[in-house]
């Protein structure tokens, strides 16, 4: 089905943009109404439904899924749409999902939850894709595409995807996920059933060929943009990663090469390890910090090592964590040579990944040198903790009591001196300087830079907004008109408010002065009218001076001789005549100010229909 609702790229990726804006459904139509606007120059005619997946039953828990469902219902139902936006990697439990899902493909399960929070919302609106001819489209981006897509080859989940600077589809992934293409893969590559692992030993390559052969079919309806200078785009070349679908590559930072090439040059086995270490690395750094890593990776309990700063208490330690230490250090000396295998494996190759980016103008000589410099540093200790380590194991081997406890103690103040310098030497890896490339790459992840590659004409965009730019003589000026109408707009509302809150507070004046003034009036004149009608009925008012029964007078007439004075101070004419004056100040500054944008661009007449169009005239 053709998209007959949402049509261009620049709005996908400004609704895209919105799922990260945190904000309400009553927000969120309203901005969507406002982008429709400003990229077709006319108002929005579908209704919109906001359903987010906290709202959401069907969802596994602690996956990290975060996503929103946009409904567009159109009037006559035959052109409905379903958007499904993923969102991206936000937090840490995302950055994890991507370690474990992208690089190793062991876990899908963000996937399965794209399906199940599209299956919900299908059910919430009541749709029935075939009948009413709605589409149902998926919208991401980052990991969200790994998602999308995951979802899509799967389970059949989207009639389209769409996605921007997306972490690409994993064969690995799939082949955990995707019962017939892994029963498939055994059977084409003559895999053992026994060892799903053995899905790793298939050359790379022979294995990506046939995974794009597999899904071609629904490859068709996936759509990407991709910056060239995308990271997520530069580990794609790594193992594991295939990208599907119809793909336009954009160079939206022509001042760098992009980080693809430098990714090419590195040998897969490099990659292979940076992966192992990575998933071993995120996964127990999010567990539990620093003190995890230390134990999942290398077996070390930080909390005892923390105890045994000096000899003294190295002694004390000793005497009451014995056991403890034991299991530690022959558990260190167990796991250390696999990391120090990888470890190596990258500072083996820190000249070529590190100098291809000093050629790119990633960083400097300079900094090159440091940063080999410091890994170099991070190699050395941990060769040093393994000779230790080594010499230790040889000493507890002699089974001599006292031996063993002097090799001990002396072994883990040996160890916390080297752990202390891989530390400063990380310390030194997060200056300031030599994070700054980070912020370029982080950009070129990001959906304004390549929104903004899309500019054409006079059309341009700042972040999300969108600009016109024009010229008067030799100057170009450029207007941002996406403020220019939210200022239009809710300057106007805001105007429209305080006109409103003029009127209750003018209300509330002859509420509360001018008609209580009356009330109380009318009140004393019925007491007055009683009074005079009734006279004898105050033949007690006389008592209280007469002090003998037989002196009892009545009362036959009373005339009461009113006077009500008029109120003073209380007419507030000219206070409300001045806010009011106040407000029609306002409406001239932001008519004047429309007035002069207008004048800007006195050859778009689009600009004064988008006036009209958000001001409702």
């Amino acid at each position: 089905m053709t998209e007959k609702v949402v049509t261009t790229e620049e709005f996908r990726l400004r609704l895209i943009d919105l799922e990260y804006k945190n904000i309400s459904k009553e927000e969120m139509i309203k901005r969507i109404k406002q982008i429709y606007l400003e990229e077709y120059g006319k108002k929005l005619s579908a209704e919109i439904e906001i359903y987010h997946s906290s709202e959401a039953t069907t969802l596994t828990q602690d996956t990290g899924f975060d996503g929103t469902a946009i409904h567009f219902k159109t009037h006559n139902g035959d052109n409905n749409e379903l958007y499904v936006i993923s969102q991206g990697s936000k937090d840490i439990v995302d950055w994890e999902y991507n370690i474990k899902a992208m690089f190793a493909g062991k876990d899908y399960s963000q996937a399965q939850d794209t399906h199940k929070f599209t299956e919900e919302t299908i059910n919430k609106f009541g749709i029935n894709s075939k009948k009413e001819m709605t589409s149902i489209i998926g919208l991401s981006h980052s990991l969200a595409h790994n998602n999308n897509t995951t979802a899509h080859l799967i389970y059949g989940t989207f009639d389209k995807v769409y996605s921007v600077n997306g972490a690409q589809t994993n064969y690995y992934q799939l082949y955990f996920a995707d019962r017939k293409f892994a029963n498939d893969v055994r059977s084409y590559f003559s895999m053992s059933y026994n060892n799903p692992d053995a899905i790793y030993d298939i050359d790379p390559n022979k294995l990506r060929q046939f995974a794009e052969a597999y899904y071609k079919d629904k490859a068709k309806n996936i759509h990407q943009v991709i910056s060239e200078d995308d990271p997520l785009y530069a580990v794609s070349v790594a193992r594991g990663f295939f990208t599907l679908g119809n793909v336009e590559i954009m160079d939206t930072n022509p001042d760098y090469p992009g980080l693809r090439s430098l990714i090419k040059d590195i040998p897969d086995e490099v990659i292979k390890d940076f992966q192992e270490l990575a998933i071993q690395y995120t996964t127990a750094s999010n567990q539990g910090g620093i003190k995890t890593v230390m134990h999942d990776i290398l077996g070390v309990n930080m909390d005892v090592v923390n105890k045994m700063d000096n000899w003294f208490n190295s002694v004390k330690a000793y005497a009451t964590y014995q056991p403890e230490i034991d299991t530690m250090i022959r558990q260190l000396d167990k796991k250390l040579p696999g990391v120090l295998k990888r470890v190596k494996m990258i500072t083996s190759n820190a000249e070529l990944i590190f100098g291809r980016l000093v050629k790119a103008g990633y960083i400097s000589n300079a900094q090159k040198q440091l940063i080999v410099k410091e890994f170099t540093n991070i190699e050395t200790e941990l060769d040093a903790i393994q000779e230790t380590l080594s010499r230790l194991v040889g000493v507890r081997d002699t089974g001599n009591f006292f031996v063993q406890i002097g090799g001990d103690i002396a072994a883990v103040v040996k160890l916390m001196g080297h752990i202390t310098a891989i530390q400063d030497s990380l310390e030194v890896l997060k200056r300031e300087d030599l994070l700054s490339i980070l912020e370029e790459i982080k950009a070129s992840h990001s959906i304004t830079e390549v929104l903004s590659s899309l500019s054409s004409g006079k059309k341009s965009y700042l972040g999300t907004d969108m600009v016109f730019s024009t010229k008067h003589g030799k100057k170009e000026i450029k207007v941002n008109i996406s403020a220019a109408l939210r200022m239009y707009q809710d300057g106007k509302a805001v105007l429209e408010e305080k006109s409103s809150e003029i009127d209750h507070f003018q209300t509330a004046i002859h509420r509360e002065i001018s008609q209580c003034y009356e009330n109380n009036k009318s009140q004393v004149m019925r007491k007055i009218d009683d009074i005079e009608a009734n006279p004898d009925l105050y033949s007690y008012l006389l008592r209280k001076h007469i002090y003998f029964s037989r002196l009892n007078k009545k009362v036959k007439r009373i005339r009461v001789y009113e006077v009500f004075f008029p109120l003073e101070t209380a007419n507030l004419n000219e206070e409300i005549h001045v806010l009011r004056k106040s407000v029609e100040k306002g409406y001239t500054y932001v008519e004047n100010y429309r007035k002069a944008i207008e004048d800007l661009f006195a050859e778009e007449k689009e600009i004064a229909n988008l006036f009209d169009l958000v001001g409702g005239e």
